[in-house]
């Protein structure tokens, strides 16, 4: 950073003050006059102080090397937020087309469930009809035969088989001929 007019112009007043002192200084050397020696120190001093003060000040001040620094990372994160901004709209896109290829997965599945579905329902009427049809054959083929007709049950002796538990009926008479002092056979 350069020097500002102000503060060329106050280094020019001070450079002139310096130069005044020790001008008054080189005066009062050789006449012992200490007051003028020392009133040129004091010019001296002033002038240097006031030279100082505009250098820390520009020393200060000069942010040069700061601004580039900043304008470096200003430039970086310039860059970085355009490299996040096409980041998210690739991450959009990429959502879109993924949620555009869903919509036509789920729909190329409901088409495909709906032909089964109709494909299925369609074979299980028919199988439906065959049966039915198969149930009818059956059917008349059994009145043909006759095995539908009702006849009278069929007679015949059947020997009722003991139950567990239980005692023959033979048995119990046997045990009831020997109650109360009865001979058995």
């Amino acid at each position: 950073m350069e020097f500002t007019a102000t503060s060329k112009a106050i280094t020019t007043t001070a450079a002139g003050i310096l130069i005044s002192g020790f001008a008054i200084i080189i005066s009062s050397v050789p006449g012992d006059n200490v007051a003028g020696a020392v009133g040129g120190a004091c010019l001296i001093m002033v002038a240097l102080t006031v030279i100082i003060c505009v250098l820390v000040r520009h020393w200060v001040v000069n942010t040069d090397a700061e601004r580039r620094i900043l304008s470096a990372a200003q430039r970086e994160a310039q860059a970085e937020r355009t490299r996040y901004i096409a980041a998210q709209a690739a991450l959009e896109n990429e959502q879109g087309r993924l949620n555009q290829d869903m919509a036509a997965e789920r729909s190329r599945i409901a088409r495909l469930l709906i032909a089964e579905r109709q494909k299925m329902a369609a074979e299980f009427e028919e199988q439906r009809a065959q049966l039915a049809a198969e149930a009818f054959r059956t059917g008349v083929e059994m009145e043909r035969s006759g095995s539908l007709r009702r006849e009278a049950p069929p007679t015949a002796n059947l020997i009722p088989f003991p139950k567990q538990g239980q005692p023959a009926p033979q048995a119990a008479e046997r045990e009831r001929s020997r109650e109360h002092g009865e001979a058995a056979p």
